[in-house]
């Protein structure tokens, strides 16, 4: 998903926001994605050892698509990444809770 990601992202042009944001969208959604399937995983799963590494690999993940974000939106600083970073940043902590509350 972040390769690919990231090889879409090298070819969008420097002063265009709507490839941008659609880029920028379809990681969102992909982790979102990603995050529904580890909220099933952990609920099957009784080690709770196993499902703090389930939330552990999901802030891992978090954190990779963070920093496309952030190298997405230093190309393209004027289309306003910010609020896609802070979504992120916050599903990261909601992960983070998780694990914690599972060691």
């Amino acid at each position: 998903m972040v390769s690919e990601s990231n090889r879409r992202i090298a070819s969008i042009p420097d002063d265009l926001c709507a490839p941008f944001h659609t880029e920028a969208r379809d990681l969102e959604s992909n982790l979102l994605t990603i995050y529904r399937l580890c909220a099933m995983l952990a609920r099957k799963e009784q080690d709770l050892k196993e499902i703090a590494q389930i939330w552990g690999g999901m802030i891992g993940l978090c954190d990779t698509v963070a920093a496309v974000l952030n190298n997405l939106a230093q190309k393209h600083p004027q289309c306003g990444a910010g609020s896609y970073y802070d979504r992120v940043l916050d599903l990261r902590n909601k992960c983070n809770r998780l694990k914690t509350l599972h060691e």
